[in-house]
This record gives C-alpha cells, sequence and structure tokens, in this order.
C-alpha cells in the first residue's frame, strides 16, 4: 500500500494518531517514518514492511485503513540506534518523529486529545554524529555540488569533525574529486540531470546520492544562508568566494538545517580547498590501486592497511585523507617529511608520545554531539581526557620540526583557550560517567553542594526520617512511630492512649484507626514532599549543570577543534615514524623536476601478503 499520495482528508477514515502519521509521511515522502509511541518507535503501511525485510524484524497489523489492515512493526526506543544503523548501511534515509509532550500534558484537552508529535531530525547517510552509526577510522564527509554561470563547485562537510571547505574544479574534474573525497552523501540540484554526461558521473554515486529542487542552490539564497549560520553582515572575513561556491556552501547548510531540524552542528569558518593542490588520480586508477580498500571492498590488503599505525581515530582518518589526496606541492612535502624525521630521531620521545595518544578520545566527534545535542556526559568526559591527554603529549615534546612544530604552536594555543573548560570539566564530572544526562549520576559528589543536600536527602532518606521520629519520641515522650503508605505518604502514628499527649503539643491529626491515631507536622510535610520530589530536583539539576558544560564546550568549539586537528598530525607523523624505524623505510628526495628512480625498492602491501603466507 503505497502512501507516497495518501488521501486529501485521512482524518475521515482514520484514527487521529494514525491522521498525524500520515500527514507527517506525506511532508516527508522517501524517509522511513520512526513514529514514537511510548517505549517504541513503529512504522506503518509500506515503511513497515521495507523495515520489517531490511531489519528482519516481525510484521503484524493494527488496525484497518481504506478497507485495508495496516501493516506495522516497531523498534525499541532504547535500542533504536542499533536499527538505525542497520536501515542507513542498507541504503535507507530516517525520519525521527518524537512526542513533544507528555501524555498527561494531552489528556487535560480532552480524554481523546493526541500527543503532539513533530519529526525532529532526518537521518541520513551524511549527517550522522551518533559514535554507534560511525566507523571512528573513516571520515563521514557530507558534499555539496553547486553550479552558477557555467561554473562548478563542491562544497565538504564533516559534521562529526566540524570541517567545511570549497573548492571550484571544471567539469572534468567533477569525476576524480568526488572519487578522492569518497562522499557518505552528495546533494545536487536537479537542473544537473539535464546534462547527459553530468548525469552519468552522478549516478555512480547510487544511494550517496541526493537530488533537490535546483531553487535549494539559488547564490544569493545560499549567501543569506551562511551569513546566518555564522552570524556576520559579510562573508569577506572568510576570503573571497566564487558564485558556485557560495551556492554549493549555502545549500549545504540549507541542508543541513533541514535535516537537524535547526540544531546546526560546529563547523570550521569556511575555507578553501584548492582542488590544484592535489594529486589528480581517475576513479578507475585509484581503484586499481587499492589505496584504501581492495578491488573486493575490503580494507585489509589495501596501501592503508599495509601502513596505518596511527593509535587514535582522528589519526586514522587523517592519514586516509591525506593518502587519498597526495600533494603535489614540494615544499608541502618536505614540511611533512621534516615532522616524520623529527620522530624518527627521538625513538624514546615517540614511543613516549605514542603510549599518551592511546588514551586520547575522539574530542572532534564529541564536540560535533553536542553542537546537535545528541551528546551526553560521555562526550563531555571525551573533552576532558583529550585535554589531559593533548597537555600531557605537548609536555613530551619541547620542541619539534615542520608539521610537528606547527602541531605543537596550535596545541599551546588551543589549551589555553580551553583551560577554564578543562578545570571545570574535571571539577564536576565522574572519572566513569553515564551515556546519557537523563541518567543522572555524572556529577562528583562533593563538586555541588546543593546536589549533594538533594542526594543526601534521597539516598539518605530512611536515616533522615529515622533521626526525626527519634527527635519526636523524645519531645513527646511517646513511642510513636513515623510511616507511610501510598494514601497519606509519611505520617506519625501512635497507640490511642498516647494519642491525647499529641493532640495537646502542636501535632496536626489525620486520622483515627481502631488500634492507631495518625498526626502529621508542617516540618515532616515538608520533609516528605522534599523527598518525594529529591530524585527529580537532583536529576534536573545535574541537567542543568549538562546544559551548562555543553554551553561551555561549544564556546570553545574552535580551539576544541585545534586541540584535535594537532594531536592528529603528531598521531601520523610519529606512526610514520614508527613505520619507517620497523619496516627500515628511508625518507624520499622530492623535488620539482620529473626524473623518478627507486633502488631496492619494496612494495608495503606486497611485502605484508609474502610475511602473512609464510
Amino acid at each position: 500500500m503505497s502512501l507516497d499520495h495518501p488521501p486529501t482528508d485521512p482524518s475521515d477514515v482514520a484514527t487521529p494518531a494514525m491522521a498525524r502519521f500520515l500527514d507527517l509521511k506525506a511532508e516527508h515522502a522517501g524517509y522511513i517514518l520512526f513514529y514514537r509511541m511510548g517505549d517504541f518507535y513503529e512504522m506503518f503501511f509500506d515503511d513497515a514492511v521495507k523495515a520489517a525485510e531490511a531489519l528482519d524484524i516481525a510484521l503484524t497489523k493494527r488496525g484497518t485503513y481504506q478497507g485495508k489492515d495496516i501493516p506495522l512493526c516497531g523498534v525499541p526506543v532504547h535500542a533504536a540506534e542499533a536499527y538505525l544503523e542497520r536501515l542507513i548501511r542498507k541504503g535507507f534515509r530516517v525520519a525521527i518523529c518524537e512526542q513533544m509532550e507528555d501524555p498527561a500534558e494531552a489528556k487535560k484537552r480532552g480524554a481523546k486529545a493526541v500527543v503532539r508529535r513533530e519529526v525532529v531530525r532526518l537521518v541520513t547517510p551524511g549527517t550522522l554524529t551518533e559514535e554507534s552509526l560511525l566507523q571512528p577510522n573513516q571520515s563521514n564527509t557530507l558534499v555539496s555540488l553547486g553550479r552558477a554561470g557555467g561554473e562548478l563547485a563542491l562544497a565538504t562537510a564533516e559534521m562529526s569533525a566540524g570541517h567545511f571547505r570549497v573548492a571550484s574544479l571544471s567539469a572534468g574534474e567533477l569525476s576524480m574529486e568526488l572519487a578522492r573525497l569518497s562522499p557518505s552523501e552528495l546533494i545536487v540540484p536537479d537542473s544537473l540531470f539535464a546534462d547527459p554526461d553530468m548525469a552519468a558521473t552522478l549516478n555512480t554515486l547510487g544511494a550517496a546520492l541526493t537530488v533537490l529542487p535546483a531553487i535549494k542552490f539559488d547564490s544569493a539564497a545560499s549567501e543569506r544562508a551562511l551569513k546566518n549560520f555564522y552570524g556576520v553582515t559579510e562573508l569577506a572575513g572568510f576570503g573571497s568566494f566564487a558564485r558556485a561556491e557560495i551556492s554549493a556552501a549555502g545549500a549545504l547548510i540549507g541542508y543541513l538545517e533541514l535535516t537537524q531540524k535547526g540544531k546546526l552542528p560546529a563547523l570550521s569558518p569556511l575555507s578553501h580547498d584548492g582542488v590544484s593542490a592535489y594529486m589528480a588520480i581517475d576513479a578507475a586508477t585509484r581503484r586499481n590501486l587499492e589505496l584504501m580498500q581492495t578491488l573486493s571492498g575490503e580494507r585489509r590488503g589495501s596501501f592503508l592497511s599495509a601502513v596505518d599505525r596511527t593509535v587514535t581515530a582522528a589519526g586514522a582518518r587523517l592519514l586516509a585523507a591525506r593518502l587519498a589526496a597526495p600533494l603535489t606541492d614540494v615544499a608541502a612535502i618536505s614540511h611533512r617529511q621534516e615532522a616524520v624525521a623529527q620522530f624518527f630521531d627521538s625513538r624514546d620521545a615517540t614511543d613516549d608520545l605514542r603510549a599518551k595518544l592511546r588514551s586520547a578520545p575522539d574530542i572532534a566527534r564529541a564536540v560535533a554531539r553536542l553542537s546537535v545535542q545528541r551528546g551526553g556526559p560521555r562526550d563531555l568526559a571525551c573533552l576532558r581526557d583529550g585535554i589531559v591527554a593533548a597537555r600531557e603529549s605537548r609536555e613530551l615534546l619541547q620542541e619539534a620540526r615542520g608539521e610537528a612544530g606547527e602541531a605543537l604552536t596550535a596545541l599551546l594555543e588551543g589549551l589555553v583557550a580551553v583551560s577554564a573548560l578543562a578545570a571545570k570539566l574535571t571539577h564536576l564530572l565522574v572519572p566513569e560517567p553515564p551515556f546519557y544526562a537523563r541518567d543522572g549520576g555524572f556529577i562528583r559528589a562533593g563538586a555541588h553542594a546543593a546536589l549533594d543536600d538533594i542526594r543526601s536527602l534521597r539516598d539518605e532518606s530512611r536515616r533522615v526520617i529515622a533521626q526525626l521520629e527519634s527527635r519526636y519520641r523524645d519531645e513527646t515522650g511517646t513511642p510513636l512511630k513515623i510511616k507511610h503508605n501510598g494514601v497519606l505518604g509519611y505520617f506519625i502514628e501512635v497507640t490511642p492512649q498516647h494519642a491525647d499527649k499529641l493532640m495537646t503539643t502542636g501535632y496536626r491529626h489525620r486520622q483515627t484507626m481502631g488500634g492507631a491515631v495518625r498526626f502529621s507536622t508542617d516540618e515532616l510535610s515538608s520533609l516528605a514532599n522534599r523527598i518525594s520530589q529529591a530524585g527529580d530536583q537532583a536529576l534536573a539539576l545535574e541537567k542543568q549543570l549538562f546544559d551548562e558544560m555543553a554551553a561551555d564546550a561549544l564556546a570553545a568549539a574552535q580551539p576544541l577543534s585545534r586541540v584535535a586537528e594537532a594531536l592528529a598530525v603528531l598521531d601520523v607523523a610519529s606512526s610514520l615514524a614508527d613505520l619507517a624505524r620497523t619496516k627500515n623505510y628511508v625518507r624520499p628526495k622530492v623535488d620539482d623536476s620529473k626524473a623518478f628512480a627507486l633502488k631496492r625498492a619494496r612494495h608495503p602491501v606486497v611485502e605484508a601478503a609474502l610475511l602473512a603466507s609464510h
């Protein structure tokens, strides 16, 4: 049963909840709609049929529509990420629809009122941020192709790392650039498909291709989108950009606004990424060179797998990006070589650095999750531990040459800028926080006095009640007891023969039973109320502290990015030095001539295969 064209008035034949589903589905055609129903995301009609098959889960039915059964399947909310991953890997896009109010609030509008629901996010291959949905050592790149005045440009952003770049290119360079970038998702205007050659190139992207109306790439609208995103009145501070570059970059920002529903990621200032700076490698050659993966699609056996000795996820992604885009500038190549040489000549320092880097979490992706409000206390701990690892790494390296020297300078500048954030995170967070802020328990005992008081009341309510009971006994001289039930809450209970004494001492009578009389006091009522609210108050205060820390982290997004990038550079340089030392590799001499000479050369992949066969 297709819902591409639902009835104009589905509420005539559908329940209010199903009518809302149909409305949202019509607004998000092409997406599988995860429709929140209590503790489950439920899917209906064609969505249910497709999802049940893709996820290998039960397909059932609920109710009827237009005289036919409504197919249904569902996944638990707490396990949704695992199912999302499988759907995205199989080429589906998913719209996440949440309940925007408590069911109790909805009931205030009437017994038959429906809980308000809205789509809060569109999950697409290029807009993933969740750790469970991403490969740690692989970039997840969203690319936008813009055209203006006959010129082309590609904008690239990695939400999970905060990178944002744009480059002009010719039609002949497009295929090679797409092969180099290997985008997780490419957004393009539908107008480009009027050109058969262009259409053939774009269609090779398959499930990674997203076609949008050409109006989304209007250069004037794109310029406004970029200015709004960065909060500036002019883009001149970022550089000079061609109309096609503005078109591509602005359309990418517009797509992020669409998919993230206003929760935009923290991206670096837009910068140029010159195509001419890299060696041109066509798609067929790149594939046959098996740089990133073998012809069978496996990483094992590729050139990358043979030379990758990085110890951080960010370092692994940087190495892969460099192998995908070999430099053509001799000075830049020499600059990188100097960094490797620095570590090659200092074995002890290299080993110590690599040991420190192994403990460095993925700072960039933690910031990305926080920026779109999908982060948690564990991400804040990543920042804390990453800053510590960065500080200790810098202390190991007092000086360095080439690119490593620049990385040390960037590391110092970044660490100075985030020192206050580091101190706050270290003071407030427990060593191993939970994933979700809603779970609580991530603020360290003794770090926040008000929270400690609330927790004490919550966790030690029995002791507090026992102390109050003992004091009341001493004050009244009666063997009273403080008890609790679901109707009265906390109350004071005495036998009838002691009731008169309490009646005359300010205790408030509540209930007389056959063998007992029950009382209360303002103090007990206040304490009971505080105890019942303490759990909620503790969670609310922790959530407030989480929001404050997350805001501080986002305010420091740029220096955190510099720290993350510097650590990745140091990881790549030190790992290549370790590789060279272990494999007895030598530094090649690179110049501007066309001479090419190899002496006693060995191929890393062939050598690894020969060693594995013996």
